[in-house]
């Protein structure tokens, strides 16, 4: 088994049965005594979805409050977590065992999430790439290619923790509001998964530090070099699952403190 070539091939197919066949069988074989971890790194192009999805900035992006809109949005950040959990896999090298097995661990349970609501959609006569779709996940990717400190921050320590706050709070509005599409089972799977990614990406951020002398406690200043406004946004914080997922009180704290000063 190639795992580094076949994590790539995998990561870059947009035939989504092929792709997620091929996971299955790297997934399947990652436990093998018979594999190849020499590759060289090649370096991200484009988003594999740009194949078959509309791709627009985040700003370019109209607003759209149907539940289809929605669910298309949900099941567009989560096929691109699989990819980010690929490229995890396979952009940073000579690292524990325990590591590749997480991210495995996360991009199989990120396939799962998108076909969850990809059946979903079917039942309201949608399907992913019915709707334009924004690109600010494959830029965080760009942007932390040659970092695994900057990739932990960003991608699972910022990003998908502010998807537990985001998700949280549509919950507490279908609970509002009425779930007459059946919305909000598959959000809790998704929250309740999600926290173990974010601690997976608290413990990697905390590895990297440490084997770089670098203070993990710099985690909000090195989020802001790549994202000069993170955390200014006001948003209600997902405080008991952060806690869970590996965030300080002090560091919730600083967070909600910028917040303050918009």
């Amino acid at each position: 088994m190639r795992f580094f070539d076949e994590i790539w091939e995998c990561m870059n197919c947009s035939n989504l049965e092929q792709k997620f066949d091929k996971f299955n069988q790297i997934y399947r074989n990652f436990q093998s005594d018979d594999i190849n971890f020499n590759s060289d790194i090649l370096p991200l192009k484009e988003p594999s979805y740009a194949k078959f999805c509309n791709v627009k900035s985040m700003k370019d992006i109209k607003q759209n409050r149907t539940n289809e809109a929605f669910l298309h949005s949900i099941a567009h950040i989560e096929y691109s977590a699989i990819d980010i959990a690929l490229d995890s896999c396979y952009r940073f090298r000579n690292l524990p065992m325990e590591y590749y097995n997480d991210w495995l661990e996360v991009a199989s349970d990120e396939i799962r999430h998108f076909n969850m609501i990809v059946q979903k959609m079917d039942i309201l006569g949608v399907k992913y790439g019915d709707y334009a779709v924004h690109d600010g996940l494959f830029i965080a990717l760009l942007k932390t290619q040659d970092s695994l400190i900057n990739r932990m921050a960003i991608l699972p320590r910022y990003m998908e923790a502010n998807g537990l706050d985001a998700n949280l709070f549509m919950m507490q509005k279908l609970n509002l509001n009425g779930d007459k599409d059946g919305i909000l089972d598959i959000l809790r799977v998704i929250h309740q998964e999600e926290i173990s990614h974010v601690s997976k990406g608290d413990k990697w951020f905390k590895f990297a530090c440490e084997a770089n002398g670098v203070d993990p406690n710099s985690w909000i200043d090195i989020v802001r070099e790549c994202y000069p406004r993170a955390f200014e946004a006001k948003r209600a914080l997902d405080i008991e699952h952060r806690l869970l997922a590996g965030f300080s009180k002090d560091e919730l704290d600083r967070i909600q403190k910028f917040q303050e000063r918009v």
